[in-house]
């Protein structure tokens, strides 16, 4: 179904087009002015670029001439390997888990508690 439009929403829909073009006219930049905006922020973010690219290579440069230029240091600098073997011991993080020592099942086998008597047969 389509709806044809009264004399009063032409009216309206002309007016608010009028009044919205006067509300607008003046506030757009021409195209020149846009675009003369547009090249001076993009020769500013390449200068800044290089500057950033210099500064980036010049601190990966330093970085690798520390790096050549300090002496290797030895592994056991700080510590006395036999003092280190000596003094530390080892317990698995799991001992503590385990439940203390009832009986040895290899030597002391429990009593097993039976279901049923034995000449009576299976329980089914």
């Amino acid at each position: 179904m389509t709806s044809a439009m009264s004399d009063t929403d032409m009216t309206l829909r002309n007016l608010l087009r009028q009044g919205q073009g006067e509300a607008e006219r003046g506030r757009d930049p021409g195209f020149e002015t846009v675009w003369a905006a547009a090249k001076a922020r993009a020769s500013v973010r390449r200068k800044h670029g290089w500057v950033a690219g210099g500064a980036v290579a010049a601190a990966v440069l330093a970085v690798i001439t520390v790096g050549l230029l300090s002496p290797a240091e030895h592994d056991w600098q700080y510590v006395n390997p036999a003092e280190f073997e000596s003094s530390t011991s080892w317990v698995a993080p799991s001992d503590v888990l385990l439940p203390e020592h009832q009986f040895d099942i290899y030597s002391e086998i429990p009593v097993l508690i039976e279901s049923t008597k034995t000449e009576e047969g299976a329980l089914l």
